[in-house]
């Protein structure tokens, strides 16, 4: 035993025993936060690295002798100092650089800060908030809606904020706050997501063949990070739109820093002056809460608390004195502890906590109706990086995830269903990211899930490749394995309604292998070219069971969906990209397809989702020009599948009362196909300052020609001969105006 803990100690200590080491933080000088992605390197040698999510960085097997250390970050100075290190030295050098970003050099600024993961992982795509608050909106800036925008990520309608990512429906996708699980992100039915532009501090996404140190979802993961708060003096910003109001506050606490921010709709009033004159207007409000604070403990740990509150309210009182109410909302908590154990070895631990409430009561003529459901997810997680020697930076990780799952349904006051499951899933990971040799590197990954369902173990390899052809020219590959637990049951027109369950023994998990080849292209500093192609397989896929009694207890997973399903994904995504200037933009177009295939649906034949796009087109531009900046938007896309009606046909109830019904016989499941949705947004923001304060006044109109694109069809019989089609429209024009603030 004692010579296995040794062997397992000579791994974690440097290989070169004559070899020195330097690390240590890179932080933001202005408002002391973390920078991730800094470059780090020894002037003249090709030792160097970049700093990791918590700035840490750590440079290894370094001779002994004299060293210029250079630390250098997009939209700050580069930092330089000459070190002398005798050998097997350990160098702890902490570098705070100075921020330069010039006014119209926001944008290269923040597109570069994830450059390096960029061309190392295919599928990444990296937005910060300047970013965001650049983009026409409808109401005010929108994370999810902007991603919208992109090459790979569709739109179910244009009031959803729900992501259709490479042919993978919403349920697909693992969403994270400060690394907490998030299960319903959506405020207003899915109108506006629950992010608020002002705490965020960057995303990232991986649509897919992400690495080892994510999982459980079939899909794409969207991983949002908070403002840390700033370290050095105590400040804010804001806005007020038609909608809501928000606002941040940050700045120093203790040894560290906080932030806390709020936003919250005013509607009521509107709504209860409508209300007075007109019948059966609800009363409706949301509101969120983000609060962080970051503080050292000591030179080598570091504490964080962050949590998210949110929730929406509609109340219905109807003209019969029925009564109808709806609450959803997220709790989110987390405490996250970083430790230096030495010079090459990084780690952090974090415990969370993250809950979903759904609860739906109404009553009718004095009858009760109630439907509540509830996700609670208590995890543990950690992960260490190790800096091996030059070529070699490895990470290692574990979570374990408790949950209880609960779903009530009661009729009058007697429950006719109480379901509550406590499973829970562990899971434990390796990566090794491998620097080949100067133009090549490798990440390999493996991942490992126990889920106590199901009593097995799941694996899932990881890879990914990238290869410098010349300076700017870069070739990427990626793949792996996933798999999925959880399974969300949702209705489209409305995300308050949708809840989570978990498989159990009788349907096994979901699983998907993802294939990404791929090249990037610098032509210029202003300038990105990509093109992507992407295939993914999936399997044991499940879809709710619509032909089930309505009321009825059955609980297995196998009686709730219909199982075994297989499907597949696949397309090409070419993404032109302007990053600075005057101008800024993107030219983003993807060709796709996506089927499905269930024994019991369609009598067993392939079908395309609603969400299958073949063409997606998106064109968004930005123009600064002094204190004014004008946007645009002109997006267009093949229509959304639908299934028509190929006849109609009547049945009678009973001989005794003569009542007859009528009914659609549906053809082939979604055969058709809405027109193309096309549509243009448009904006203009002016800078300026009153009592000496920074302030910016927006315009923004939705649909700015005022095209109603068709959203689904619905068929109607006016008398015994005549059915009709009814095209159900998308949102007109919509105007808005608003005011940002910053203090």
């Amino acid at each position: 035993m004692k010579r296995y803990a040794v062997l397992f100690y000579l791994l974690l200590i440097p290989t070169s025993a004559q070899a020195a080491t330097i690390s240590g933080f890179v932080t933001d000088r202005s408002s002391g936060e973390y920078l991730l992605a800094a470059n780090v390197f020894l002037i003249g040698t090709s030792l160097g690295a970049l700093s990791n999510d918590n700035g840490f960085y750590a440079i290894t097997g370094i001779p002994g002798g004299s060293y210029e250390l250079v630390v250098s970050f997009i939209g700050y100075e580069t930092y330089r100092d000459t070190l002398s290190l005798g050998p097997e030295a350990f160098l702890r050098r902490d570098v705070a650089l100075v921020p330069t970003v010039l006014i119209g050099d926001e944008a290269v600024v923040e597109a570069e800060r994830y450059r390096d993961e960029r061309l190392a992982q295919p599928g990444f795509v990296a937005l910060q908030a300047a970013v965001l608050k650049e983009l026409p909106a409808i109401g005010e800036t929108d994370l999810l809606r902007s991603l919208q925008l992109l090459p790979g990520i569709q739109a179910s309608s244009d009031i959803s904020s729900g992501l259709y990512i490479r042919g993978g429906g919403p349920d697909q996708t693992q969403i994270l706050l400060d690394q907490i699980p998030l299960y319903n992100p959506s405020h207003a039915f899915g109108f506006f997501s629950i992010f608020n532009p002002e705490a965020i501090k960057d995303m990232r996404l991986h649509k897919s063949a992400y690495p080892a140190s994510y999982g459980g979802n079939l899909g794409a993961v969207l991983d949002v990070t908070n403002r840390d708060g700033n370290r050095n003096k105590l400040g804010g910003s804001g806005g007020i739109s038609l909608i809501s109001m928000r606002t941040m506050v940050e700045g120093p606490l203790a040894s560290g820093s906080f932030m806390v921010s709020g936003r919250r709709t005013y509607l009521e009033p509107v709504l209860a002056y409508i209300r007075s004159r007109v019948e059966d207007i609800p009363g409706y409000y949301f509101y969120d809460v983000n609060a962080k604070i970051n503080q050292n403990l000591s030179y080598s740990d570091n504490l964080v608390l962050s949590g998210y509150f949110g929730r929406d309210d509609l109340n219905l009182e109807t003209s019969e004195d029925d009564l109808f109410n709806v609450r959803w909302g997220n709790s989110a908590v987390t405490g996250k502890w970083t430790h230096l154990f030495s010079p090459t070895i990084f780690g952090n631990f974090m415990v969370s906590g993250s809950d979903y409430t759904s609860r739906l009561s109404a009553n009718f003529d004095g009858t009760e109706i109630l439907f509540r459901n509830s996700i609670r997810d208590i995890s543990v997680k950690g992960d260490l990086d190790y800096v091996a020697d030059g070529a070699h930076a490895l990470k290692g990780g574990f979570r374990a995830s408790a949950y209880r799952f609960s779903f009530i349904r009661s009729f009058n006051q007697d429950d006719q269903l109480d379901l509550r499951l406590k499973p829970y899933v562990i899971s434990v990971y390796a990566q090794d990211q491998w620097q080949i040799r100067a133009s090549t590197s490798v990440r390999l990954g493996l991942r490992a899930n126990y889920y106590s369902e199901r009593e097995t173990i799941d694996l899932e390899p990881r890879l990914s490749i990238s290869h410098r052809l010349s300076e700017g020219l870069r070739l990427k590959a990626g793949g792996g394995r996933y798999h999925q637990y959880l399974q969300l049951i949702t209705t489209e027109g409305f995300s308050g309604g949708d809840f989570w369950v978990p498989l159990d023994e009788s349907v096994p998990p979901g699983q998907a292998w993802h294939y990404v080849i791929g090249a990037s292209w610098d032509p210029a500093p202003s300038y990105r070219l990509s093109l992507e192609s992407y295939y993914q397989r999936l399997g044991n896929l499940v879809v709710v069971d619509n032909t089930r009694a309505v009321g009825g207890d059955e609980t297995r997973s196998e009686d709730v969906f219909i199982t075994g399903g297989k499907g597949y994904a696949t397309g090409v995504e070419a993404f032109v990209e302007r990053v600075s200037g005057r101008l800024t933009g993107w030219i983003g177009y993807t060709l796709g397809w996506t089927r499905r295939q269930f024994p019991e649906v369609n009598q067993g034949k392939w079908y395309p989702p609603k969400y299958d796009r073949r063409h997606d087109l998106v064109v968004s531009a930005n123009y600064r020009a002094g204190r004014w900046t004008f946007g645009g938007n002109v997006i267009y896309a093949t229509g959304q599948a639908f299934t028509p009606a190929s006849a109609r046909y009547e049945l009678r109830e009973s001989a005794r009362t003569g009542i007859r019904e009528d009914y659609f016989l549906p053809a082939d499941r979604n055969t058709s196909r809405l027109l193309p949705y096309h549509r243009m947004d448009l904006s203009v923001k002016q800078d300026f300052r009153l009592f000496d304060r920074d302030l910016q006044w927006y315009l923004q109109v939705f649909n700015a020609y005022n095209h109603r694109n068709e959203w689904f069809v619905q068929y109607e019989t006016e008398d015994d001969e005549v059915t009709t089609a009814e095209v159900v429209k998308m949102l007109p024009i919509v105007p808005t105006i608003g005011l940002n603030y910053n203090f």
